[in-house]
């Protein structure tokens, strides 16, 4: 089953920023409570491994999905510059370990076809993958939605770069 990365709800992300910037009545210390976040709650008190992963994910995004404009495409360009550079290949090698090369290929063409990047940021970030080594990639396997909003948060963090 294919995750469908379009079905994400921006404008509850956008809420969940405005929320948390200072300003609004939270302190700095505080958080949002987990159940805004749609995380189920163990005996503990504590979010469950996923959740907290993906609450992870949700934070990184925040800045990005505020109220700064930002539109489709997120990533017109790549960074020219060393720490781009990084978390590109770093980029680049989690989706070949979670899907191997096909299925990164296919993230990459995907991501490209709902506007997240350009046609060009797609051609450079294919040439940079066949010049990654196949060792220790995931051949076969699928990309879940926590792979596809942690792609979302790189393609943030690149954003951010340029």
């Amino acid at each position: 089953m294919t995750i469908n990365p379009r079905d994400y709800d921006l404008d509850e992300l956008r809420k969940m920023a405005k929320q948390q910037r200072p300003g609004n009545g939270m302190g700095d210390e505080e958080t949002l409570d987990p159940a805004e976040l749609g995380m189920a709650m163990d005996e503990g008190g504590e979010a469950p491994a996923g959740d907290s992963f993906r609450a992870g994910l949700y934070r990184e995004l925040l800045p990005f999905l505020g109220t700064d404009g930002t539109e489709k495409p997120y990533l017109a360009a790549l960074p020219e510059n060393y720490a781009a550079e990084f978390v590109v290949f770093e980029w680049l090698e989690f989706l070949l370990m979670h899907s191997g090369y096909q299925g990164a290929e296919e993230a990459l063409d995907y991501y490209e076809d709902i506007d997240w990047i350009t046609d060009d940021v797609q051609s450079s970030l294919s040439d940079y993958l066949r010049g990654i080594d196949e060792s220790g990639t995931n051949d076969g396997a699928s990309l879940d939605v926590d792979d596809h909003m942690l792609s979302l948060v790189y393609v943030a963090k690149l954003h951010s770069m340029a």
